[in-house]
């Protein structure tokens, strides 16, 4: 049967003016939807589709049934939009929304309503709108990720971790990122810890909270904590959400953090010739030194 043989079936209505079957409307649209996709990928969603796809069936036949009430023209648009919006976010193929904005029109037509070009445009429209804002959402979540990923905790030493944290992130981005160093701290057997923020955007109460939750995670596991790079806010935020004493210290610099991080954690830096020795002091040796 060719495809404008199916866009002309019509099924009767019942006289209470609904469609004769919300089944049967499905099962063409998840049908129609199908036969219309180019990739297997695309197909495998229409079970998901047609799940959703009822409320937005609904709502477009009672906007466009022939006859003289009132038309929620919007709400149909609205919800075909959101339903576009789960093939961006699936990441389909843009093929997959045309397949939609016509599956979408098919179910229509077997439920008796006329599609004439103004309509079938209309929730090409659309659909494009929600699909194309979903995969810049999809894509710009991916980004986000892959820039919280870059964040790095390094071993400076036994017992001694360095946590450097830096750009513009999204809680929900950073949360877990944040809970994985923590757990570190736990692995390691950390006693000291230096806290890198000075290229971390933490204006934003959220970021500074996970921070100073990383803060109180590790002080109490009993790590001393020593923050370098924090901006006055950032201070005054974690001295009124903490109270943790000298297990959280600011400082001024990098490298007299990373001086004080070490012998928080037993060890010293000590020159020789032309590279630098780390060692494990033991105050027991101290005189032979």
């Amino acid at each position: 049967m060719c495809r404008h043989q199916r866009m002309s079936e019509r099924i009767e209505s019942p006289p209470s003016g609904e469609p004769a079957s919300l089944t049967a409307m499905r099962s063409r649209f998840r049908s129609s939807y199908e036969e219309r996709c180019c990739f297997r990928e695309d197909a495998a969603l229409a079970e998901l589709l047609a799940r959703e796809a009822s409320p937005v069936l609904e709502a477009l036949f009672t906007a466009f049934v022939p006859g003289d009430g009132p038309r929620a023209t919007h709400e149909a648009y609205a919800l075909s939009t959101l339903l576009a919006r789960t093939l961006g976010l699936a990441g389909a193929t843009p093929t997959a929304v045309l397949a939609l904005a016509e599956a979408l029109c098919e179910a229509l037509v077997v439920a008796g309503v006329p599609v004439d070009p103004t309509l079938a445009r209309a929730l090409a429209i659309v659909t494009l709108e929600g699909y194309c804002a979903a995969r810049d959402e999809r894509s710009q979540k991916t980004l986000r990720q892959a820039a919280a990923a870059t964040q790095r905790a390094i071993k400076l030493g036994p017992h001694c971790i360095a946590i450097y944290l830096s750009g513009s992130h999204e809680e929900a981005d950073l949360a877990p990122i944040l809970e994985n160093f923590s757990r570190r701290l736990l692995r390691e057997d950390a006693h000291a810890c230096l806290l890198d923020v000075a290229q971390l955007d933490a204006e934003h109460e959220e970021i500074a909270r996970l921070v100073a939750q990383l803060c109180a995670t590790a002080a109490s596991l009993g790590v001393r904590t020593f923050v370098v790079g924090a901006s006055l806010r950032l201070r005054a935020r974690l001295a009124a959400w903490l109270a943790l004493g000298d297990r959280l210290q600011h400082v001024d610099d990098i490298e007299h953090a990373q001086a004080q991080a070490l012998s928080a954690a037993g060890l010293e830096v000590r020159p020789r010739a032309r590279w630098t020795a780390l060692r494990f002091w033991d105050p027991r040796h101290a005189s032979g030194r």
